[in-house]
């Protein structure tokens, strides 16, 4: 089955000569997370060019672009660099000012000329779908994405969160939680900022700066491992690439290679080799890679490039992995279940997790080692730092019989 759709390619080619940088974020990003904004502001292009905050997506696009200009000025950059585009389409009740008038300012010569100035630009969260409307018209970009495109293309770095790291590929991912997006039919319809947290996946035009796979983002907290295989079987997309909160990815576009940035995990799919059954939904053979903080990752190779110690051959632990669900079982993050439990643990070759429903409903998560399954390891302080590669990953339903 052929996963790279045809808009894909032409991204993927469009982006394939752009010298520029992503920093997309997972969410809820800690003012105290220096690393992050260290990223952000290192890997500007010049030290005196413009700095340009895209709050779009905000439900208060004011204050959440005073923000992050605040914590911008924190980590030493000139606040005399930074500007606030006034683009927006809802109204900010902490000011008098009515920013639904800056709904068309993505055709504005004066907001277009301070686009040109600058070489780096941020997303705020928020909605997606707000950022979309904003920056097309009638599906097409309006100029000041074209100047956004031109920009990366020639060396700048873009980065966003949440919302602004959903809008980084194309298609995006809308709304939708894991459950779902697994046991229920793709939604048609956007219906708002609430089916984010609990509603059937949906799917639209992103912006498509990243040009190598799917984005998803909140994807520790909010559980969304589920809603991005789907949405990669149902688009027929090879790769996924999914951030935890208060971490991002820095992905450097001429060289084809992301870095972990912050205190969570990048996981990254591919379903190339995958074999797909959609009613009931069932998928087997997904690759899955999770990395921890200052991996670096080749996109293109699908492999990981810095020197970590291997625990194969090697491990520490020997018992057999508890395999259920709940709260009561322990390494409940992706890297932790798959580092401790599954690749440095002699004594098992699979590890099984299940998310379900009272009345019944469930699904189980099956994650096995092979032959090209790789687990490295590495002390920060007394922290265990895992990071895991090439690990097979089945997603199937069952039913669940609770008694008390």
């Amino acid at each position: 089955m052929k996963y790279l759709s045809i808009a894909m390619l032409f991204l993927l080619s469009a982006c394939s000569q752009a010298s520029g940088k992503l920093l997309i974020a997972g969410g809820a990003v800690g003012s105290d997370n220096e690393a992050l904004y260290k990223a952000f502001i290192e890997n500007q292009p010049s030290g005196t060019s413009k700095v340009c905050i895209i709050s779009a997506a905000s439900s208060s696009p004011v204050k959440s672009a005073n923000q992050f200009k605040k914590d911008l000025i924190h980590y030493g950059l000139d606040e005399k660099r930074i500007c606030i585009i006034p683009l927006a389409i809802t109204d900010d009740k902490s000011t008098e000012f009515d920013e639904r008038n800056w709904k068309d300012n993505a055709l504005d010569k004066d907001v277009l000329a301070q686009f040109k100035s600058a070489e780096g630009f941020w997303f705020t969260g928020g909605d997606q779908m707000r950022i979309v409307e904003l920056l097309y018209r009638d599906s097409k970009p309006t100029p000041a994405l074209t100047i956004l495109n031109k920009k990366l293309k020639q060396g700048a770095i873009i980065g966003g969160t949440s919302a602004g790291a959903a809008i980084m590929s194309e298609p995006m991912i809308a709304a939708g939680d894991s459950f779902s997006a697994l046991t229920q039919p793709q939604s048609d319809k956007y219906y708002g900022m609430e089916t984010q947290e609990k509603g059937q996946l949906y799917l639209h035009q992103g912006i498509g700066f990243f040009p190598y796979g799917l984005v998803d983002q909140h994807f520790d907290r909010k559980a969304r491992l589920g809603r991005l295989v789907r949405a990669l079987a149902l688009k027929k997309i090879e790769n996924g690439y999914a951030v935890d909160e208060d971490t991002a990815m820095l992905v450097d576009l001429s060289k084809h290679t992301l870095q972990t940035v912050g205190r969570g995990n990048v996981t990254v799919l591919n379903a190339s080799k995958a074999s797909i059954k959609q009613d009931p939904f069932i998928i087997k053979n997904v690759t899955l890679s999770v990395l921890s903080n200052n991996d670096i990752w080749d996109i293109k190779k699908n492999q990981l490039l810095n020197d970590v110690a291997t625990t194969k051959g090697k491990e520490y632990y020997a018992e057999d992995a508890n395999q259920g669900a709940g709260l009561a079982l322990a390494n409940g993050r992706l890297a932790q279940l798959l580092g401790y439990e599954l690749m440095d643990n002699k004594n098992t070759q699979e590890v099984r997790r299940y998310s379900f429903l009272e009345n019944g409903q469930g699904i189980l998560y099956r994650f096995k080692q092979n032959d090209e399954s790789q687990g490295y390891w590495r002390a920060n302080g007394t922290l265990d730092q895992y990071t895991v590669t090439h690990i097979q990953m089945d997603i199937e339903p069952v039913t669940v019989t609770i008694t008390q």
